[in-house]
């Protein structure tokens, strides 16, 4: 499938600095298709390793699962650096944002499903690094990981103040 062009091309970022946007994002919005073809996103925690996105649920049921079993194709946006400002005469935003596309799979290796929750655990918590193992081993029965396998990394970003 063909990229669109970009609306304001000139924000478009690189996708290094896409993928570094996502590196230093809090969370995410996973969108979907649900069985009736609504649009259904829902804000996730999510780690990326490898180049691909982890997020993880319940194993029980849900909105989102289910749309995941059904249709793979997903849409995610991460957005960092918020800030409405007045600049230049003229009211605004400044932001980073990524955006990928891709499919979504449940992840079924118990070694990778673990490495995953690691990530996720010091990406949040890495204070609590000690109680990691321990927090998965009474959580591992009711939870899955659902692996992202980008097909398009997208950055934009506004005004954004360069990092020291």
């Amino acid at each position: 499938m063909e990229e669109r062009r970009m609306y304001r091309a000139e924000r478009e970022t690189s996708r290094e600095e896409a993928l570094g946007i996502l590196e230093e994002a809090a969370y995410c919005v996973i969108s979907t298709v649900d069985e009736d073809g609504a649009p259904y996103g829902v804000p996730m925690s999510f780690v990326l390793m490898d180049g691909k996105l982890y997020v993880h649920t319940t194993n029980a049921f849900g909105h989102k699962m289910d749309d995941f079993r059904r249709d793979a194709r997903v849409s995610v946006v991460a957005v960092v650096d918020v800030e409405a400002c007045y600049e230049d005469d003229f009211m605004t935003s400044r932001y980073g944002s990524a955006m990928v596309t891709g499919r979504i799979a449940r992840v079924e290796e118990d070694k990778d499903v673990r490495r995953a929750l690691v990530a996720l655990c010091m990406k949040y918590l890495p204070e609590y690094k000690h109680e990691i193992g321990g927090a998965i081993e009474r959580e591992i029965a009711d939870t899955d990981v659902w692996v992202i396998e980008p097909e398009t990394v997208r950055g934009k970003a506004g005004r954004r103040k360069k990092r020291a």
